[in-house]
């Protein structure tokens, strides 16, 4: 067979065939660097003994000046222009054998045939796609070759879904989930009415419409807007579903080298130069389940964040699908799956009350109540929950038995490529290996699985094993058994000390990468991560409104504290001695007794609002991460908890109101018991939000209980409750950023406390009998609220990514 030979850029390489691929891409033989060129732009094949170029480009491949499709390769040099007619130059020669006859003389290059919209006969379009050859250990293997078992949902390759006699009515195709479409595709995140396709006609390309869908439509890397026309050789991509468009028809493009994950030389430099991972390649092929193990601090965590795009590498690529995540990270993050090393389910819920919630929050908002049902329900099958769906998570369920839940809430999705960090953690042997053989059966059903542990009781079920040493460079990547003899040692624990010696890289081989990048440039991603596309705010408010209102009706001791916390602050305010109440006129203008139960109203108010609400954030931190990175509002979260829990602080104040005064003399004045209720409960209500932010600032639970204590005890101190704070010189303007001093001082003009000092120079200005005094007060308690609530608005943005 005759070679061969690719000139470009300086370089020179002689193919023997039977497949050379072009393009900007990791896994292409030609490597080239113009931006015009696409990822895949052609291929050099050979064709009944004969070398050919096929152009599978966007922008084109040109000769002379002309755009081809096809053109036969000769032993007279032939400059392919990619991307346009000056656009890098690729030169190609045949390198005739000698055994065969010279071709004829040629004066010139052949001119190229005329541009064709149609290549290739219907239904072989995919045979064109470009055929990567990846090194690996035992030489170049074809990876663009079909895959054989597919992750679940995914369509064969080669399928055709818009087959051409649909076309040649000359009528629009619908495609999407619902089952009225032209073109049905059952993705759950594929919208009902996903997008429109337009035939081509004898002038124009054919035109893909997205019709709004929730997910988005991208083609060739671009998500649509509207509208785009569909070249020969777009790829298109709805959900989790990749096609390629022959002119005829959309191909499901579903290879070996699309469902394996590249690790491109992956660093993460911090402030300071400090490197937590340096220079990580590596692939993760189909059906594969890979185990991380090392020291603490040897990356591991980071390394998770950089494969998953959530916290991307500073410098380096991960290819998944034939792209780069980094740079297409709205079109792949949700083929993405990644279960914490924290449950991200709230535990007072049952299986299927935690399911349905995220399954509303995560899949598209034209899903159907139905929808969710037969998804959750399908998810719970497959990691053998079924049995377990009435069950309360915290409570009801094993330790694996919760971590197979926090795995099914990421199935919902169904994403081919799965992450988990330390599932085992905490686990019993028997557990631990439960876990991951049920990791191991996720794995043989088409995904690629990597999961980081510090367990190595179950390395056996895995196909890889990748140890990190300290400094995050790769140790070991490779097959199970090989890892104690590369280090030369009989166990894990000898593996684990050889790791923290500091002459490590002179008392082990350092691996070969399964990847070579030594040719491509280092990149550097310094970009912040997209935001996920979110549901509307109705729905996703009404769906969070609902999870707070079972999640609390579901925790015995929340609610208990909802319904007794008032009862027995309310029982204590009654120990105050005296039989006038809050009555300043049944006292004889005394306000010792209408003065100390108001004391007590305020503490009830501060503690009741704050006990409610300081735990909520922080407790949550890892749902709340999980479901940010998918597509939660961070600022719905917080409304939803103010919502619920502000809502509950307020009755609390009005019951706590009612009980401190039921059956004695009420404040003087039109409604006056009325308005001093309206106002403890609205400080209530305040102290919930207050209390809600400061769980946004907090790192952990811990943090909470100091916290709780300094800020009751602040307000009941700023109040003017215990002393007079009025005409005290920066003090007074301090108490004014406190809640608790417009609550007491609402309340002190519905009960006209201060008119007994009228006229003796002590009165409290702020806290004047009237209906003016007593609006002003409200508002400026109000003001404090919402100021507060924007507040705790940008703090719950920021714990969703801040490091603890």
């Amino acid at each position: 067979m005759d070679r061969l030979q690719v000139q470009w850029a300086g370089r020179t390489r002689t193919f023997e065939g039977p497949q050379v691929v072009v393009g900007r891409e990791l896994d292409c033989d030609v490597p080239v660097t113009d931006a015009k060129a696409s990822r895949h732009h052609a291929v050099l094949r050979v064709e009944d003994g004969v070398w050919v170029a096929v152009d599978t480009s966007s922008n084109g491949t040109f000769v002379s000046g002309q755009r081809i499709t096809r053109l036969p390769l000769t032993a007279t040099p032939v400059s392919l222009h990619l991307g346009g007619p000056v656009g890098e130059p690729v030169v190609m020669t045949v390198l005739v054998s000698a055994l065969a006859p010279p071709p004829p003389p040629q004066a010139s290059p052949p001119p190229p045939p005329a541009p064709s919209p149609q290549p290739g006969p219907q239904g072989e379009f995919w045979k064109n796609l470009p055929p990567p050859q990846v090194p690996a250990s035992g030489g170049p293997v074809d990876a663009w070759r079909p895959a054989g078992v597919l992750p679940p949902g995914q369509l064969p390759h080669g399928h055709s879904v818009v087959l051409p006699r649909q076309l040649q009515a000359g009528r629009s195709l619908s495609i999407g989930r619902d089952h009225g479409n032209d073109v049905v595709l059952a993705d759950p995140l594929i919208s009902r009415r996903h997008a429109r396709l337009d035939p081509a006609t004898p002038t124009s390309l054919a035109v893909l419409h997205d019709l709004g869908s929730f997910n988005g439509t991208f083609v060739n890397g671009q998500r649509v807007q509207g509208s785009v026309r569909l070249p020969v050789g777009s790829e298109v991509i709805f959900g989790n579903q990749t096609f390629r468009w022959d002119g005829h028809q959309l191909i499901a493009s579903a290879t070996a080298h699309e469902f394996t994950l590249y690790a491109d030389g992956l660093t993460q430099v911090v402030a300071g130069g400090k490197r937590l991972i340096e220079n990580i390649s590596f692939k993760l092929e189909p059906r594969s389940l890979t185990a991380v193990i090392g020291p603490s601090g040897a990356g591991k965590s980071t390394l998770l964040g950089a494969l998953t795009g959530l916290k991307p590498a500073s410098h380096g690529r991960v290819i998944w699908q034939g792209h780069d995540l980094y740079q297409h990270y709205d079109q792949l993050r949700f083929q993405i799956g990644l279960v914490p090393q924290q449950d991200i389910l709230h535990p007072q819920l049952k299986v299927r009350q935690g399911l349905r919630f995220a399954a509303q929050l995560r899949l598209p908002p034209d899903t159907t109540a139905q929808e969710w049902d037969a998804r959750v329900g399908h998810v719970a099958g497959q990691m053998q929950l079924t049995e377990r769906m009435e069950n309360r998570i915290g409570t009801q369920l094993s330790g694996g038995q919760r971590k197979r839940v926090s795995i099914a809430t990421e199935l919902l999705t169904a994403p081919p490529l799965l992450f988990l960090d330390e599932p085992t953690s905490g686990l019993d042997p028997g557990l631990d290996l439960e876990v991951m053989r049920q990791l191991r059966s996720l794995a043989d059903d088409g995904r690629v699985v990597m999961v980081v542990t510090h367990s190595v009781l179950a390395l056996d079920v895995c196909d890889n094993v990748l140890v990190l040493a300290p400094g995050g460079r790769i140790a070991y990547f490779g097959p199970p058994a090989g890892v104690l003899a590369h280090f030369g040692r009989t166990n894990y624990p000898e593996v684990f000390d050889l790791l923290d010696d500091a002459d490590l890289w002179q008392r082990i081989p350092v691996p070969q990468h399964a990847v070579d990048t030594s040719s491509l440039a280092q990149q550097s991603y310094g970009a912040a991560v997209p935001a996920a596309p979110r549901q509307s705010v109705a729905r996703q408010l009404g769906t969070l409104v609902q999870r707070n209102l079972a999640v609390v009706l579901a925790d015995r001791l929340l609610l208990g504290m909802l319904v007794l916390l008032p009862l027995i602050l309310g029982g204590l305010s009654r120990v105050v001695p005296g039989n006038h109440g809050i009555s300043v006129l049944e006292a004889g203008g005394r306000i010792g007794e209408a003065q100390q139960r108001l004391t007590v109203l305020i503490v009830a108010a501060c503690l009741m609002g704050t006990a409610l609400a300081i735990r909520e954030l922080v407790g949550e931190r890892p749902i709340f991460r999980r479901e940010y990175a998918v597509g939660l509002s961070p600022g719905i979260y917080f409304t939803s908890k103010v919502l619920v829990l502000g809502t509950a602080a307020f009755l609390q104040g009005l019951v706590v109101t009612f009980l401190a005064t039921v059956g004695l003399p009420g404040a003087d004045g039109s409604a006056g018991t009325l308005r001093v209720a309206l106002a403890i409960a609205l400080l209530s209500t305040v102290m919930v939000v207050i209390g809600l932010a400061l769980s946004a600032l907090v790192t952990s639970t811990e943090q909470t209980m100091p916290a709780l204590v300094g800020l009751v005890m602040l307000q009941l101190v700023l109040s003017g409750a215990l002393f007079e704070i009025a005409g005290r010189v920066l003090l007074e303007q301090i108490a004014w950023l406190s809640p608790s001093r417009w609550g007491y001082a609402a309340s002190a003009s519905a009960m006209r406390l201060v008119d007994a000092f009228e006229g003796t120079g002590k009165e409290d200005w702020i806290a004047e009998s009237g209906a003016g005094h007593y609006l002003m007060d409200l508002f400026l308690l109000g003001l404090l609220g919402a100021a507060a609530f924007g507040a705790g608005l940008l703090l719950t943005r920021r714990s969703a990514t801040a490091d603890d």
